[in-house]
């Protein structure tokens, strides 16, 4: 492309081409057009790369990278980031889909308010034949302009944290550390843009979810060898984002008291089912070291 898209599209897969087409469609066919897809493919094993490089003779649009070996999954999700040029920025997976006008719809809120640094939609989940499981209906506040019930809501709401893959506004995400890979890191991602910005949420179900009932376990994870707790390190990164962003005193300390409520609440979820043991590869590290995301 001579000049850079408004909005880039980041994909990152690894063995996914039973449903990689449709979701690669689903992209190329919004109503908005002016974007890159970037499909990074954390060298797969099955018919990943012939979908993509088919895609990419087709679409001058679609830009398809096959890392040589085998990488953690958090340098994945990374690598579409950095190699992002547009605007505003979207994180895709090979298995998630989106209706026509998404894209269309966060676009609009974006360039119409410059207050606001992420536009999603509402999602609803389908499981692997495609049939409805659940919708995610939780309503956050997140468009408030008081950035401590922004904090607050993202943090003690029970949501699903689809906003992760809404359109964000990429010099915003650029301020921000290169996303982790750990256990909660895409609710310090979402705290960390909710300290600087609002979000605005399209009051409609035009994100699809794929929810899995048996994942299997890849080169990229790996079961973890000993117990953790990563609730402590994602409380952690919640405070160090706290204080790290332009909130007053009185602000951070009401923060500071919602991460405290969040983690005893999690810790006490997590005690309460200790007895129940974890499936092989709920709980993960990559071959490089690198916690699960």
């Amino acid at each position: 492309m001579s000049t850079a898209p408004l909005l880039s599209i980041g994909l990152f897969l690894y063995n996914g081409d039973r449903f990689l087409e449709a979701a690669i469609e689903s992209i190329l066919n919004q109503t908005f057009r002016d974007f890159e897809l970037i499909i990074s493919d954390n060298c797969s094993t099955d018919g990943s790369g012939e979908i993509c490089r088919r895609f990419a003779a087709q679409d001058s649009r679609v830009r398809y990278y096959r890392a040589e070996h085998t990488m953690s999954a958090g340098w994945n999700l990374r690598d579409v980031y950095f190699k992002a040029d547009g605007k505003y920025f979207k994180w895709a997976t090979h298995d998630d889909m989106i209706q026509p006008d998404y894209l269309r719809l966060c676009i609009d809120a974006l360039e119409a308010d410059d207050s606001l640094v992420v536009a999603h939609t509402l999602t609803r989940c389908i499981d692997e034949s495609g049939a409805f499981v659940e919708s995610d209906d939780e309503r956050l506040r997140t468009s408030s302009l008081d950035p401590v019930v922004r904090a607050r809501d993202l943090l003690l709401k029970g949501h699903g944290g689809y906003a992760i893959s809404g359109l964000i506004r990429l010099d915003v995400l650029r301020k921000l550390p290169p996303r982790g890979s750990y256990e909660h890191s895409d609710r310090v991602l979402l705290l960390q843009l909710g300290l600087l910005g609002r979000f605005y949420e399209v009051p409609e179900h035009l994100s699809i979810c794929t929810k899995h009932t048996a994942p299997a376990v890849s080169p990229e994870w790996e079961q973890r060898r000993k117990p953790v707790f990563p609730e402590w390190n994602a409380a952690k990164e919640f405070a160090r984002s706290v204080a790290g962003s332009p909130l007053s005193r009185s602000q951070r300390l009401r923060c500071y008291s919602a991460i405290v409520r969040w983690a005893w609440s999690n810790l006490q979820h997590r005690h309460a089912t200790v007895a129940t043991p974890a499936p092989l590869g709920s709980l993960d590290l990559n071959p490089r070291g690198e916690e699960s995301i």
